[in-house]
């Protein structure tokens, strides 16, 4: 939304859109809504701010759907002038099952649905996906291990059809609160270039509820773990 003049489709299944909207008006005023309380009228700067270019298109799904009006609706947003939509997240986008299929056939039939939308509509989609559990031997990725292609959960078509991969981690059992709130990626796939492995990543602002790029000094953390 700051660097592009592009309209913004949310697909926030967790959450209804007034929390998201929450959410979004408090990163505009750089203050983290699950921090404070922020007043009503503060508030209201920060929407009107970020909401009154009707650039942004949210999904009100009201806790169901179907896979028929989903898939409507990423199309709807793709026509009004959408060209970033981001869906958060693959699991519950079906856990109502497509057309009949469920489990990885219903993963499989949406994320080819997803891949027939790009192509349709040149659109960029970002999906997120949740992890398979690790062995109980293992270190775990809320231990911070950052995951590989084949620790993403379901069927292999999201790694397959999606044209990038970013694994992120973070160690959400350290004492150091510094340690805690970094955040690693990795770059897992990338079908233009074909270049993977590790980026730098980022640093959780709890003031802010803002994403930082690592600097040096919290890159320097790496060796303490």
């Amino acid at each position: 939304l700051e660097h592009t003049q592009e309209s913004v489709g949310i697909v926030a299944l967790e959450e209804s859109p007034a929390e998201t909207a929450r959410k979004l008006s408090s990163l505009v005023l750089n203050k983290n809504s699950a921090k404070e309380q922020i007043p009503l009228e503060e508030l209201k700067v920060g929407f009107d701010k970020l909401f009154g270019t009707n650039r942004i298109v949210m999904l009100d799904h009201q806790g169901a759907m179907t896979d028929n009006s989903i898939l409507d609706q990423l199309e709807y947003m793709a026509l009004v002038g959408c060209k970033y939509i981001f869906i958060d997240h693959i699991t519950i986008l079906v856990s109502e099952g497509v057309e009949g299929l469920t489990g990885n056939e219903s993963q499989d039939k949406m994320m080819n649905e997803l891949l027939k939308l790009v192509k349709r509509h040149n659109v960029y989609i970002g999906l997120v996906s949740h992890l398979r559990k690790t062995p109980n031997q293992a270190k775990s990725f809320e231990e911070g291990k950052l995951p590989s292609l084949d620790s993403i959960r379901g069927s292999g078509s999201v790694k397959q059809i999606s044209m990038d991969v970013i694994g992120f981690a973070r160690d959400m059992t350290a004492e150091d609160i510094r340690i805690r709130n970094q955040i690693k990626m990795s770059v897992l796939k990338c079908r233009h270039t074909g270049l993977t492995g590790p980026v730098n990543g980022c640093y959780y602002d709890y003031e802010t509820g803002r994403l930082k790029e690592n600097s040096q000094e919290f890159l320097s953390i790496d060796d303490m773990t």
